[in-house]
């Protein structure tokens, strides 16, 4: 094994969660610590340096995944020079982030899309057992009402220049293109295949852009 390098507690912490989410989508909670630093390119025990547990990195990992600094970058990806291209870029941006924390989601939480489906019905079964409910319980739920504040504000930002263009205040525009991309991944409502970015940008810019 190669020696790992000196890192600060926090750097170690993020080098581990940024290794971990990969193995999170791929084999959910089901992972093993040995896996864990193969990904990481570090010894084992290393681990437990940064975190007192594997049940406390992996809520580490949900909550970095919906973190506002994650998602920031990921809008840097979204800048463009025309309103339409942002507009594309940003769909594309939020459908990948959606399908990453739906992802993460059903493997914290197995029952996350059965007892949406059952629109009401309740929980498919009498709940996770065992390591499942380990797993959940240290999982610390972010807060949606937060996340969508943030997520209001950081596209707002993203739409600024080209307010003059726009039908509605930004923060506005900003909220109707979030509940777009996030309906389309809404086990209740969702279709089956998810329109092309252009196609959701040339539905949302006849409702968002003033007319001639």
């Amino acid at each position: 094994m190669t020696r790992a390098p000196r890192m600060s507690t926090d750097e170690r912490r993020k080098a581990l969660v940024d290794a971990t989410l990969p193995l999170l989508r791929e084999h959910g909670t089901d992972i093993s610590t040995r896996q864990i630093a193969e990904a990481a390119g570090i010894a084992e025990g290393t681990i437990f340096r940064a975190y007192d547990s594997k049940d406390d990195l992996i809520a580490a990992c949900l909550t970095e995944a919906v973190s506002s600094d994650r998602f920031a970058a990921q809008l840097d990806a979204a800048r463009a020079d025309s309103l339409r291209e942002t507009v594309t870029r940003l769909l594309a941006t939020l459908d990948r982030h959606h399908r990453d924390v739906k992802a993460l989601l059903v493997a914290f939480h197995p029952n996350f899309l059965s007892a949406r489906d059952a629109a009401g019905a309740g929980p498919a079964s009498d709940g996770p057992s065992g390591a499942d409910a380990a797993a959940q319980g240290a999982c610390r739920r972010p807060d949606p009402a937060a996340i969508r504040r943030d997520r209001v504000t950081q596209v707002s930002a993203l739409l600024a220049p080209f307010a003059a263009e726009l039908a509605t205040p930004t923060h506005v525009a900003a909220s109707y293109l979030l509940a777009l991309s996030s309906g389309y991944h809404h086990p209740m409502v969702a279709p089956q295949d998810i329109p092309d970015p252009a196609l959701l940008t040339q539905l949302a810019l006849r409702g968002l852009t003033r007319e001639a």
